[in-house]
């Protein structure tokens, strides 16, 4: 009887010793890996753009929380393109190495054009090891009172950037 209470206590013991160490540990237990790529997209590129509108250099900014910023050097316009404000969106990881975001700038009035809206839907891949971006991007403009989030309109254009990650201290 004896042998047998010791067994049942030690048992008991071994349980409730596996249990807590499970407890504790369930954290670490249910976390799963994730496939990021905030870790490598995050960051400012000098960017060459080239499309429908002609070629020009920008900047872009992609933000660790999934913002995206960008100016350009032919946003005050010329014959090609209408005058436009800088461009803000968001943007996910589709892959460990590519993107997609929305983008959305005003399109600036001008003595015989309306005010309007552009949206930019891109796709970017991002070479990790050389701090390269190449994006693709199709262009749609809309009225002011337009929801360029919901609405549909036709491609006005399409662009392809390459960058170079810009690196403190360069």
């Amino acid at each position: 009887m004896k042998t047998r209470n010791v067994f049942v206590k030690l048992t008991i013991c071994v349980l409730l010793a596996l249990t807590t160490t499970f407890f504790m540990n369930l954290p670490r237990v249910l976390a799963h890996p994730t496939t990021d790529c905030r870790l490598i997209v995050t960051g400012t590129y000098l960017t060459t753009t080239s499309g429908n509108f002609g070629s020009y250099r920008s900047l872009v900014t992609f933000t660790q929380d999934g913002n995206f910023f960008a100016s350009a050097s032919n946003q005050s316009g010329d014959s090609v393109v209408k005058p436009y404000g800088n461009s803000q969106g968001s943007w996910k990881c589709t892959s460990s190495t590519q993107i997609t975001a929305t983008i959305l700038n005003f399109i600036y009035p001008t003595a015989t054009l309306a005010g309007a809206i552009a949206r930019g839907d891109l796709r970017a891949t991002f070479d990790p090891k050389n701090g390269i971006v190449q994006a693709t991007a199709t262009l749609k403009e809309f009225a002011l009172n337009a929801d360029p989030l919901n609405d549909h309109a036709s491609i006005t254009g399409t662009i392809t950037f390459t960058g170079q990650r810009v690196k403190p201290g360069q």
